[in-house]
């Protein structure tokens, strides 16, 4: 086999991989790659770039050049409208020196370009306007060592310069680069799609998305974010089914793998974060009314920043938090629902306080915590303090499990992080708290914290005690005790 036919199969076959990760069938894009499309093409004389550039000019706008074997590329390609750069036996263009100022191909003053089934080495590609499709290649060793403003561009895979409208990326592989897989400003109304990103600083970084699907893509070994969307609150931005794990050795402790913090009821489900205990977080969400649904995480936390009228719900986390951060929300609701946390290592879900929200509403979660020996404390759900409408929590069901636990442990459903009655006013109605014997349902860490707060409806089991610390103030109505050793707060009613 000649070895580009070699490389082009690597590449359907890593791209078939990355689908494969996501479930076979749910992308748009799962057939493999077949090189060229059909229509009259030229070839270049030579194996040089200046080769491949008479080529794309003899072809002219509209027109196909097709590429076998190796091509050593010592300045940029300049692409025409409607130029299709493609091969079908897996051709390589490696960029004779880098230190050498450049891009690989540039598409900047072209529009509905085409670059398929390529094997690009040392230097990346830079897009911008409308219609263009990068598919299918395999993009790699991009090392530039270039931090200046006007050669930043030559360290990513795939460089969106200030608009890029109704662009396809999709099936491509990104490795060994040095910044960023797909880096852009203002994408509107595209595809980026079961893309692979192994072993760089960051998979795609976005900046002001509109009416974008950014879906099915995989990653690994990366030393920064997979995912990260900053910018204006645009609509119609769905991040979906991407699926993230084994991390770079020498990946930052700060920094989180996807943060999507942009967006107009921007839609974030089905992604699956395989993280690690030393990350800072797994998914960081924010932006105006985002969707955060049906994801699943491992060792990261889900952080909920700016995000007025947000959704979370049907995610499970394993192994982590779900934390409220950064309070400047001054409007809005947050419904936190039918989310299941399991094994959190210090807190379920937590604020230190609720901001500016119209209103919180904590329902119909479950959260399950082993307490092994290893356990120094938890609390399932911590109370915090809000400025507006009262905090309601009800329905969630919290259940403690004892795994080879000796020593006591300070363990409870309900932290109340209140002070002097700015709790007031919050329910706390139809939970179930399990304490496999040793936890508490409730604690108070201040005077005056339960003044207001109404326990309704809730059924607790297998305690030590109801609620310690200082609990004069709250209403207790319909409790149901069973197997409680000590009811200090008097929440079973007479």
């Amino acid at each position: 086999m000649q070895r580009g036919a070699a490389i082009l199969l690597l590449i359907a076959g890593l791209a078939h991989a990355s689908q494969q990760a996501q479930g076979a069938g749910k992308s748009a894009a799962s057939s493999a790659l077949s090189g060229c499309p059909p229509g009259a093409s030229q070839r270049p004389a030579g194996q040089f770039s200046h080769h491949i550039q008479q080529a794309i000019r003899k072809a002219g706008p509209g027109g196909m050049v097709r590429l076998s074997g190796e091509y050593t590329i010592d300045q940029t390609l300049e692409l025409l409208d409607g130029s299709t750069l493609c091969s079908d036996e897996g051709a390589t263009l490696t960029w004779a020196d880098k230190d050498r100022p450049g891009l690989m191909i540039n598409a900047t003053r072209a529009q509905a370009t085409r670059i398929r089934s390529l094997v690009l080495d040392g230097r990346g590609i830079a897009i911008k306007g409308d219609g263009h499709a990068i598919e299918g290649n395999l993009i790699r060793n991009v090392q530039a060592d270039s931090p200046a403003n006007n050669r930043w561009g030559e360290r990513h895979g795939v460089f969106i310069v200030d608009r890029g409208d109704h662009l396809t990326i999709r099936n491509n592989i990104f490795t060994q680069i040095v910044d960023t897989g797909i880096i852009g400003h203002n994408v509107h109304r595209s595809l980026i799609e079961a893309n692979g990103f192994v072993d760089m600083h960051e998979g795609i970084h976005l900046f002001s998305v509109a009416n974008t699907q950014i879906r099915d893509n995989t990653g690994s070994r990366l030393r920064a974010m997979c995912i990260e969307i900053q910018g204006d609150n645009l609509p119609g931005l769905v991040v979906e089914r991407n699926r993230f794990s084994k991390w770079h050795p020498a990946h930052s402790s700060k920094a989180y793998v996807m943060s999507v913090v942009a967006g107009l009821g921007a839609v974030i489900k089905d992604n699956v974060i395989e993280g690690s205990p030393d990350m800072s977080a797994g998914l960081e969400v924010g932006g105006d009314g985002p969707q955060v649904l049906d994801n699943t995480l491992w060792d990261a936390n889900l952080v909920i920043a700016d995000a007025p009228d947000a959704l979370i719900k049907g995610n499970k986390l394993v192994r982590a938090s779900m934390i409220k951060d950064v309070n400047r929300v001054t409007r809005g609701r947050l419904l936190i629902e039918g989310n299941t946390i399991e094994d959190a290592p210090r807190v379920g879900l937590f604020a230190d306080e609720w901001g500016g929200y119209e209103q919180v509403t904590i329902r119909g979660n479950l959260i399950r915590k082993k307490l092994t020996e290893s356990t120094i404390d938890f609390a399932a759900i911590v109370a915090s303090p809000f400025r507006k409408q009262p905090v309601l929590i009800a329905d969630n069901v919290i259940r403690f499990e004892l795994a080879g636990r000796k020593r006591p442990v300070r363990a409870v459903c309900f932290a109340n992080a209140g002070y002097q009655g700015n709790l007031q006013g919050m329910q706390v109605n139809g939970n179930t708290c399990d304490g496999a014997g040793v936890a508490l349902f409730g604690d108070s860490n201040s005077l005056g914290g339960h003044i207001g707060v109404r326990y309704q409806r809730n059924k607790l089991m297998n305690l030590q005690n109801t609620i310690t610390g200082h609990t004069d103030g709250l209403q207790a109505i319909g409790n149901e005790l069973s197997g409680v050793a000590a009811d200090h707060a008097k929440l079973k009613s007479p």
